[in-house]
């Protein structure tokens, strides 16, 4: 008997999950309209990957002019609203930077920190990929590092900080100290 009460629980479980993750809202297309929410500027006047995040109880999502605000937002402790879903736009298929590709869920993406290319605000972005391969592809042609979602800190997006890999050992701390310094050392 326990054991059948203990299954039924959990396919309720599963099954409200599957409900929950079912109303998600879907990504929204930009149109002219769509601003940022940081610059307050139009967004299809500037290239790069852009995001939008749905917050409860607003109709409609939030735009951001690149990857790496997204992010950002969503590190910042003094929002008031609930996060449903954050979206960036998809890399390893757009046709090219000015032309992003399809949203995809910001935690499930791949992210390339450090590159060459800047995003829509001319800042360091964070450039997002659904495949890890693609992500890859990138970094030769363009350098940076590759992260997950979970690796980013609020340090590497609220501050003008570099994106450091998760793993960065103590020398590259400290060169990353050094460079921070002042070059002239004399007494």
């Amino acid at each position: 008997m326990k054991h059948s009460i203990i299954i039924a629980l959990a396919l309720l479980t599963l099954t409200a999950c599957k409900e929950k993750s079912a109303t998600l809202p879907q990504p929204v297309e930009m149109s002219a309209e769509a601003v940022g929410f940081y610059c307050q500027m139009d967004l299809l006047e500037h290239e790069g990957p852009k995001g939008q995040i749905h917050l409860t109880g607003l109709p409609e999502p939030l735009f951001f002019s690149q990857a790496r605000d997204t992010i950002a937002y969503l590190h910042m402790p003094e929002q008031n609203h609930a996060v449903q879903v954050a979206y960036v736009q998809d890399m390893a298929n757009a046709k090219s930077w000015a032309e992003p590709g399809a949203w995809i869920a910001a935690d499930k993406a791949i992210y390339v920190a450090g590159s060459d290319q800047m995003g829509g605000m001319g800042a360091p972005e964070f450039v997002p990929f659904s495949t890890e391969a693609a992500a890859a592809g990138f970094i030769a042609s363009h350098g940076g590092t590759l992260l997950r979602f979970d690796q980013i800190t609020p340090r590497d997006v609220l501050t003008g900080a570099d994106p450091k890999p998760a793993d960065a050992d103590q020398s590259d701390i400290a060169n990353r100290l050094r460079a921070l310094a002042p070059a002239d050392r004399t007494k």
